[in-house]
């Protein structure tokens, strides 16, 4: 007699069913899983890349700040730099691609849609006239929860000052330049300390327009 083959019971095929359906959750919970750490892999690489770029942008600004007179009187005194805890005011030239030229560069705090707090530049050209804006301000960095800027180094005899708030003698160069930044989130940046090429006294180096 040839034996009969025996199927699979409802409870089987029901077991084998329940089984599928678990292992199917499992795989699309692991491919979801992927996708999001895909995606905050993305972001933080993107937010790394947007802070170096501001950073590297105030570094060259700073490195080339150039002594000339952004607001003067009759006697084309005035000053040449201002420097104080969340705003900085300097004449450096900008990049080719960025149209050249050498304006002053205002970078400062400006508070967003969201509520916190971008870091933006804008730009001024300046003459006998005056200041008038020239291009669009740009936001360097989106959503920080710190910006501090202190200035060294010499006061009016000659002799080094230390770290300070606030740039007292605009109308010459301080030698550096410290920048604290912090953007919102984890990333916590070490402080970036900027050597300043032209510091040279006033009597020296301050250019008229």
């Amino acid at each position: 007699m040839i034996a009969r083959q025996r199927g699979f019971t409802l409870l089987e095929v029901l077991i084998s069913l329940g089984l599928l359906e678990m292992l199917m959750v499992l795989i699309a919970s692991a491919l979801t899983a992927s996708s999001r750490t895909q995606m905050l892999g993305e972001r933080y690489s993107e937010r790394l890349d947007e802070i170096r770029s501001a950073q590297d942008f105030l570094r060259s600004a700073a490195q080339q700040a150039y002594p000339a007179v952004f607001r003067s009187d009759d006697t084309h005194s005035g000053p040449v730099f201002e420097g104080e805890r969340e705003q900085l005011r300097l004449v450096a030239p900008l990049p080719p691609q960025l149209a050249g030229g050498l304006p002053l560069q205002v970078f400062s705090l400006i508070e967003n849609r969201s509520g916190s707090k971008d870091l933006q530049v804008a730009f001024f050209q300046f003459d006998e006239r005056g200041l008038r804006p020239w291009a669009e301000p740009q936001v360097l960095l989106h959503d920080l929860d710190h910006w501090q800027l202190s200035y060294r180094g010499l006061d009016n005899d000659a002799h080094p000052t230390g770290w300070l708030p606030r740039w007292p003698w605009p109308e010459r160069l301080p030698q550096a330049l410290s920048v604290e930044l912090q953007p919102h989130g984890p990333i916590a940046w070490p402080p970036l300390v900027v050597a300043i090429r032209m510091s040279l006294g006033i009597n020296d180096a301050q250019a008229p327009l």
